[in-house]
């Protein structure tokens, strides 16, 4: 007869399924905050208690006293720091063995808090679900009351308690309305929570079933929640966030004897995969936070992904008739700046390429699951395309860089490359979330799983650049990221590994991530269309320019060697030789383009000082305004006032006499009316027409125009001897002209040390072959530190500098100004060299007479 015998499961089983199956202590941690999200929680509260479990190497005294008081031994403490400035440093030869020893029995002082506000458990699911290795809870219960889909499914997550330390402690209070509470009688209890302890050393033991060990599991009826929770060595933050709530029913996991160091790198560590737990998203109702109490201020709500300065995002929905839609958004480009000839293309006239289609910022398309993955439908035997189900895609396309070259052919807009490049590398990687939670390690960085989708080794195999004329462009793996998302309900083949690392790799997988790369393809067929139709179009506009260039580049290369063959005697001086005559052609280029960019640094002047008359004229109108405003106001004033006082009433002082105030203002107008026009007079709108210009009246007028600053300064201005003569020419030349030459005078006579006239000659003359002007000055001429005097020509050089720094207060414009616009009359300029004072000739070609 045959005995049909029970299996018995090893106590070994528990950390089998625990601390040996969880990878990693992140991992772990994640696994619990799992269990607050199915538990319908709208947060998960991750708390390091490390004040005193993390090696630092410095200690005030008070750390230092904490230290002894826990039964760090003295000896251990005083062979690592010494004491200096009233703190513990570290010593300089401190031995390393020690530090470990250390660190061991500062570990032992550390304890991890994982806190929800979900459900809560009550006896029988404590006992029946929580105590049952394997529970089938989640897969036959998989939506919470709230309606989320749980994310847990295996009935091992619990075990990563194991992984995390020696021992576990629970506080968990039931939501009535959702739970009623039964012991282990089916009868109602009295309690509103539970206690519940266990030691996971106690799983170890040589041939111990799981039957012989046990927790420990009390009723609780004289706490609530928040009495819980307020004994926690809550932060600020934290207490505001429970206190906010007003919780009444949740879990409390408090784990102690951890078997890792939590000091800030694992710290870090965990806050970073914490941020990509969740898809990312504007709208979350369910937030995670860490703390650690080492370093309170450093950590807390965990930040969202979310992704807001792309390049390219694709927004993809597969739907249950294996149809995909799919939205394109393109943000790469400054649409407004590209050029009208770009959309004249050929390859520019259908959607999605037209000029609309670029200013709407995206477009749209449909593909059934075989139009992404094309011929596989035929082979497909086994129904792999019906059993994915249905899923969203979410692709950002985020390049970290791109030459000043490509800017300018692409036409990238502008965007902060270094603020991208901490992005990605944080939250870089396509990540996979099934029901709004991430399956581990797909995309997570420095894990040989970020690539899951081997868009690298795609990259690799064709390595062609954006622009090539042939195709076969294809993304690189760091300049993405994207979530991929599932449901237990719509995705049945996808189930977990029971190391929670990851998604059972079987066929309906494998054609996912096929159907995946095929939507990327789409991104990639549109960026490398629109990158060669531009570079084309560049090349048509642009071509000639760069073939410059590399003519100019050439050019000078000949020009350097020329000068090396000179200087070792193997130039050829035969002006018939083949290399005389392409040095020639290379000198005679290079003379031609310092010329150019002699007359493009003048155009920039140029332009800079129509911009100042542009502003001035179009303020004419209003300063003529003011000017009439301007008329007779004080005598006015006087008028009024002298019908009740007179000038005698008053003291003959100035500061207390009204009148002679007012006389002082009047004459301040003056000043400012003859400024006005003197503004407004520069931009009439008749000097800017070429005309016969008299210049016995030029002259009267320009003394006129002038008249006011010539009776403050003192200055006689002459012009007697002009003959009386027109000449073709713009008026406002002619006073570019001499109100330069007027104003250098006016500066000069400030620094006349001499006491002599100061006088302003202007003299015009004729010849048969030329109108002469001679401008003079009395002042004190041109400054002896000037070397050579025709500097005074040059654009920016100036002599008028700061009485107090030293530093260059004048334009450098004024005589470059006089020699630019003569010469563009065909005139001119001479520098004279009187006895005192300064002098300038300007001779205009006879043809200019009228």
């Amino acid at each position: 007869m045959l005995d049909k015998i029970p299996f018995k499961v090893s106590a070994r089983t528990a950390r089998l399924i625990g601390r040996e199956n969880v990878a990693t202590a992140k991992g772990a941690i994640i696994e619990l905050v799992k269990n607050g999200y199915d538990a319908d929680s709208p947060f998960s509260i991750v708390l390091i208690d490390n004040r005193c479990g993390v090696y630092h190497n410095r200690l005030d005294r008070k750390l230092y006293a904490q230290y002894l008081s826990l039964g760090v031994e003295d000896n251990l403490l005083a062979s690592i720091y010494q004491l200096k400035d009233d703190a513990y440093y570290e010593r300089i030869d401190v031995d390393i063995e020690k530090i470990g020893i250390l660190k061991k029995h500062l570990q032992s002082y550390s304890c991890l808090y994982i806190i929800d506000a979900g459900e809560g458990m009550t006896d029988s699911i404590i006992r029946n679900c929580w105590m049952t290795i394997g529970t089938d809870n989640k897969s036959t219960n998989f939506t919470t009351h709230g309606g989320r889909v749980k994310a847990g499914a295996k009935g091992i997550g619990r075990f990563a308690l194991d992984k995390l330390g020696e021992r576990c402690e629970m506080f968990t209070f039931f939501d009535p309305t959702v739970h009623e509470d039964k012991n282990k009688y089916d009868e109602t209890s009295d309690f509103c929570g539970y206690h519940w302890i266990v030691n996971w050393n106690d799983f170890e033991g040589k041939e111990k079933t799981i039957d012989h060990v046990s927790a420990e599991l009390e009723g609780i009826s004289d706490l609530t929640y928040m009495d819980c929770l307020r004994q926690l060595p809550l932060t600020s933050s934290l207490e505001k966030l429970v206190e906010d709530k007003s919780l009444s029913h949740g879990t409390i996991l408090k784990i102690s004897g951890l078997r890792d160091i939590w000091d800030d790198e694992a710290i870090k560590n965990v806050y970073e995969d914490l941020g990509v737990l969740v898809p990312p998203s504007e709208n979350r109702d369910f937030t995670i936070s860490l703390v650690s109490l080492d370093s309170p201020q450093k950590y807390g709500e965990v930040e969202s992904s979310f992704c807001d300065d792309f390049d390219y995002k694709i927004v993809a929905h597969a739907d249950a008739d294996q149809n995909v839609n799919i939205r394109i958004y393109r943000n790469e480009y400054n649409v407004e700046a590209i050029p009208l000839s770009f959309y004249n293309r050929e390859n520019q006239q259908e959607h999605p390429y037209r000029r609309e289609d670029f200013m709407r910022g995206y477009w749209d398309a449909t593909r059934t699951f075989g139009q992404l993955i094309p011929g596989f439908r035929d082979s497909d035997v086994d129904g792999v395309l019906a059993k994915i189900g249905t899923f969203d895609f979410v692709f950002y396309y985020l390049k970290r860089s791109a030459t000043k070259n490509d800017e300018a052919r692409f036409f990238y807009r502008q965007c902060p490359y270094n603020l991208r490049k901490s992005w990605l590398d944080k939250f870089g990687g396509i990540k996979l979330f099934r029901d709004n939670f991430r399956v581990r390690p797909y995309g997570e960085k420095n894990d040989s799983a970020f690539d899951w989708l081997g868009i690298g080794m795609r990259k690799n195999n064709s390595p062609a650049g954006i622009a090539k004329k042939q195709g076969g462009y294809r993304v690189e793996s760091e300049n993405i990221a994207g979530s991929i998302l599932i449901s237990r309900l719509a995705n049945i083949d996808f189930e977990d590994k029971s190391s929670r690392e990851g998604l059972q790799e079987n066929k309906t997988f494998a054609i996912l991530k096929q159907i995946i790369i095929g939507i990327i393809r789409i991104f990639e067929d549109d960026r490398a269309l629109i990158a060669r139709e531009l570079a084309a179009d560049d090349q048509e506009r642009n071509g000639a320019a760069r073939d410059r260039e590399k003519a100019e580049e050439l050019a000078n290369k000949i020009i350097e060697e020329h000068r090396k063959k000179r200087l070792t005697s193997v130039a050829s001086d035969d002006e018939n030789s083949f290399d005389y005559q392409l040095n020639l052609l290379a000198t005679v280029n290079e003379q031609k383009n310092e010329e150019i960019k002699q007359l493009h640094e003048e155009q920039r002047i140029l332009r800079a000082l129509a911009s100042s008359g542009l502003m001035l004229a179009s303020f004419a109108h209003d300063l003529s305004k003011y000017n009439a405003n301007l008329d007779n106001r004080y005598d006015n004033i006087v008028e009024l006032l002298n019908g009740k006082v007179t000038i005698d009433d008053f003291p003959a002082v100035r500061r207390k006499n009204p009148f002679m105030l007012l006389n002082l203002a009047r004459e301040n107008d003056s000043k400012m009316q003859r400024w006005f026009s003197f503004s407004t007079d520069i931009v009439k709108k008749d000097k800017r027409k070429r005309k016969a210009v008299a210049l016995v009246a030029y002259f009267d007028k320009l003394e006129e125009t002038w008249s006011g600053i010539f009776g403050e300064r003192d200055i006689h201005f002459l012009h007697d001897r002009v003959a009386d003569v027109s000449i073709r020419a713009f008026e406002i030349d002619l006073d570019s002209i001499f109100y330069n030459l007027i104003s250098n005078s006016v500066e000069a006579f400030i620094r006349l040390r001499e006491n002599r006239d100061r006088v302003i000659t202007v003299c015009v003359e004729q010849n048969e072959k030329s109108i002469i002007f001679t401008y003079r000055d009395s002042g004190p001429g041109l400054s002896d530190e000037i070397v050579n005097p025709t500097d005074i020509f040059k654009p920016l050089f100036t002599t008028k500098r700061s009485t107090s720094t030293g530093e260059e207060i004048g334009t450098g414009l004024g005589m470059w100004l006089v020699k630019l616009i003569s010469e563009d009359n065909d005139a001119r300029v001479m520098l004279l060299t009187p006895k005192e004072g300064f002098g300038v000739q300007i001779i205009f070609p006879i043809k200019y007479k009228r």
